[in-house]
């Protein structure tokens, strides 16, 4: 993991929330079940970054979501945009 800072049980719930969003379910649409698409893809890379940034905000601003989830959304993509955790890290 890029980040020394994150606890195991942050990542924990990082990749937890990550798992359920690439499950389905929120968010919901085609443009969204592309991402997955993306990111089940053996490297993901740069296109990856995007696609879960993408599947995060969506998640984000689903009303499914609840408030526990949304205050680990934040972070998490808050350390997506500096850099301290990769996509890698959390699939």
């Amino acid at each position: 993991m890029s980040d020394s800072n994150s606890q195991p049980s942050e990542l924990a719930a990082y990749r937890r929330l990550v798992q359920r969003v690439l499950d389905g379910g929120i968010p919901q649409g085609q443009d969204y079940d592309a991402c997955r698409a993306v990111l089940q893809s053996r490297s993901p890379g740069e296109e990856g970054f995007v696609a879960l940034c993408v599947l995060l905000e969506g998640a984000l601003a689903d009303p499914m979501l609840d408030v526990a989830e949304t205050q680990i959304v934040v972070p998490l993509l808050k350390r997506l945009a500096r850099g301290t955790l990769r996509v890698e890290d959390l699939l």
